[in-house]
């Protein structure tokens, strides 16, 4: 593909095509990080449920309760 292109322009589609894949996954990256944060802030609403929930006793949670 880079063949056909003229020999002064290959340099810049390659760099080009370079820095689009870059963007790409960067922003793979950040869509990763994002839903992480959202799965952790679940979790931690979940544990602060159960622990307002549950009673604790001797600092665990009592399941027979």
């Amino acid at each position: 593909m880079i063949g056909s292109v003229n020999g002064g322009d290959a340099p810049g589609l390659a760099t080009s095509m370079m820095n689009q894949k870059t963007a790409g996954e960067e922003f793979a990256v950040k869509v990763i990080k994002k839903e992480q944060d959202i799965e952790r802030a679940e979790g931690e609403a979940a544990v602060k449920l159960i622990e307002d929930v549950a009673p604790v006793v001797n600092g665990r949670l009592d399941t027979h309760a």
